[in-house]
């Protein structure tokens, strides 16, 4: 049995694999950071115990950045 067409397979699915998952963890990472400026936003604005306007504006701006769907990849 050959077994250099298998090779061939497996080395190719794993080449998709690592382009999807590549693609994915780097989301995941810009989706920490951006919870990380979130929650520091919020802290920020809890230590006076009181929320401004302005602070209250950056607050909901950065849970709608974090919440928002990641545009459409164009191949």
């Amino acid at each position: 049995m050959e077994y250099a067409p298998i090779a061939v397979l497996v080395g190719a699915l794993l080449t998709m694999a690592s382009v999807v998952f590549g693609a994915k963890y780097t989301q995941g990472k810009g989706k920490a950071k951006q919870l990380t400026k979130l929650l520091n936003t919020i802290i920020d604005a809890a230590q006076d115990d009181e929320v401004t306007e302005k602070e209250f504006q950056r607050i909901v701006a950065s849970a709608k950045t974090i919440l928002e769907k990641p545009e459409a990849q164009s191949a």
